[in-house]
């Protein structure tokens, strides 16, 4: 092999000792394998028949497969002990990659001595030679199933590296798309101030539209935090299907069509949803388990072709449907193809990708089925019980309108809070910006009365949470409204214990806020 692993060099240098007393008779039962290859090769092949019909050993176990079996356990002991060991640990990686776990690979081993053990009896007679030779066996046995062994830690460790870069990446992708979330919102509000001051109707429409370019990009870049944040969605509540398959179907764009384009071949995403009411369960992780159905999709069609997602109801349940063009699975396959770990993909596929959705459907109270055939596709069905109905919710009065308030915009970001307090001063209201939880409470005290506060979330020294603590207890009856890139992840909890009215994430809409103001105004003209 070209490089061993550390584990593995130590592992091989300690069996040496092991086998260098055993590789005369080890090298004689070569050669009685040798002076009758085909009869060896038929005893084999009749144990491996007998198996479980959906044993993988039964899949791969063709003609091809057990020479090289043969070539690389008994011919290669012609090599050095330590180039034979390293050649069996190369091995046993391929194993791994084609979906044979350390049971398979045992079970392999133990078929192997079955079907040499009628050559040996024939070839030694009962006594001290066929003693020595079943020893050196054993001893081979053991220094075989190790490396398998450590192959199969090695295998894992990769994972959870897998694992720990996947998770680091996440973070990474959460800073990166809050950075970008910041720049979205200094373009939006340039816009909002630029259309205020306007009074061409064309060029108004212009801002308007290059707010709403703005919006969808930092809508995109929620998503993407959204997906790689470890909290979104974690809790159990009611999830909106249908707008979940929306967003995933944004977040793999890359993939089914950038991708797929710069490889000369054409895939489509194909959408049938029905009106289906919500499901009660974990959004994030939904999300989660569809990307990898979609992305699974993508690479069963090297050639191209429609991902089809569907939604329907079924009696109390709402089922979802991956279906996909691509090459299919036998049925040996298709019944494995929920078990952790196995993968008929090539190295760098851990086979955790469906077993994972499996999990979230019975963590969600649903069930996958899986339905596929070889050249008819793969169709992928999830169903998810549906979620109690909600309690009505309380009418509201229309609220009016506030322009007379007073506000104080709170934020470690000169152009956000600038552009902030110029927006609001545009539209009547009289505001004042603060670089800091400290420099707000002073401004508080300072230039207030202040009927409204618009705070940051993440700045140092004091948090928007320890500032809206502060200010309430200052003066209770002032609305504190959380200012933050992430609002749909803020906990409701955590914000009544802080005295927050209300979240709203950045870019905000002017208007929007206004009217969150004056609804806060009317709950509080009812207490």
């Amino acid at each position: 092999m070209d490089a061993v692993n550390s584990l593995t060099q130590r592992f091989i240098k300690d069996v040496i000792p092991l086998l260098e007393g055993h590789v005369g008779m080890l090298r004689r039962a070569r050669i009685v394998i040798s002076n009758a290859p085909d009869e060896f090769a038929a005893q084999w092949r009749a144990l491996l028949e007998q198996m479980d019909e959906h044993s993988m050993l039964r899949r791969v176990g063709g003609g091809e497969f057990m020479q090289d079996a043969t070539s690389v356990l008994m011919n290669g002991l012609a090599l050095t002990l330590e180039k034979y060991l390293e050649r069996v640990a190369a091995w046993s990686g391929d194993l791994y990659a084609k979906g044979l776990d350390f049971n398979d690979q045992y079970a392999l081993w133990q078929q192997c001595r079955r079907a040499l053990l009628p050559l040996l009896l024939r070839e030694f007679s009962a006594g001290p030679e066929l003693t020595l030779i079943f020893q050196a066996l054993d001893a081979q046995e053991r220094a075989v199933m190790g490396l398998v062994g450590v192959m199969g830690i090695h295998g894992a460790r990769d994972q959870l590296t897998q694992g720990v870069h996947l998770r680091s990446v996440g973070r990474l992708t959460g800073g990166l798309a809050h950075a970008m979330n910041n720049t979205m919102a200094v373009i939006v509000g340039r816009a909002q101030i630029v259309e205020e001051q306007l009074t061409n109707q064309e060029l108004r429409e212009e801002m308007r539209s290059l707010q709403r370019i703005a919006r969808g990009g930092a809508e995109s870049f929620r998503q993407l935090h959204q997906f790689a944040s470890e909290r979104d969605g974690r809790e159990v509540t009611r999830v909106d299907v249908n707008n979940i398959i929306n967003q995933v179907i944004q977040l793999t764009r890359f993939r089914w069509r950038d991708d797929a384009e710069a490889s000369g071949i054409s895939i489509d995403i194909v959408k049938d949803l029905d009106v289906v009411p919500q499901v009660w369960g974990y959004a994030a992780l939904l999300r989660d388990a569809l990307v990898e159905l979609i992305l699974n999709s993508v690479e069963a069609m090297p050639l191209g072709g429609i991902v089809t997602l569907r939604t329907e109801r079924a009696e109390d349940q709402v089922a979802i449907l991956v279906i996909d063009q691509g090459e299919g699975m036998d049925e040996v396959t298709r019944t494995r193809a929920l078990e952790p770990f196995f993968t008929t993909k090539a190295m760098g596929h851990v086979g955790l990708g469906l077993a994972t959705v499996a999990d979230i459907a019975r963590q969600m109270n649903g069930a996958l089925t899986l339905t596929s055939a070889p050249g008819q596709g793969t169709t992928v069905r999830i169903q998810l019980p549906i979620a109690p109905p909600a309690d009505s919710p309380v009418e509201r009065q229309q609220a009016r309108i506030a322009r007379w308030a007073s506000i104080l915009i709170v934020d470690d970001e000169a152009q956000i809070r600038d552009i902030a307090a110029r927006t609001f001063h545009l539209r009547g209201f009289r505001a004042v910006a603060a670089d800091s939880g400290a420099d707000a409470l002073r401004v508080f005290q300072e230039q207030g009365p202040f009927e409204v506060v618009i705070t940051d979330l993440g700045m140092s020294g004091m948090n928007g949470f320890e500032l809206a603590r502060a200010l309430k207890a200052l003066n209770p009856k002032t609305i504190v409204i959380l200012m933050t890139g992430w609002a749909a992840e803020i906990d409701a909890h955590k914000m009544r214990e802080s005295g927050i009215d209300r979240a709203i994430s950045k870019p905000f809409d002017v208007d929007h806020v206004i009217q969150l103001i004056s609804e806060a105004f009317a709950i509080q003209e009812k207490m």
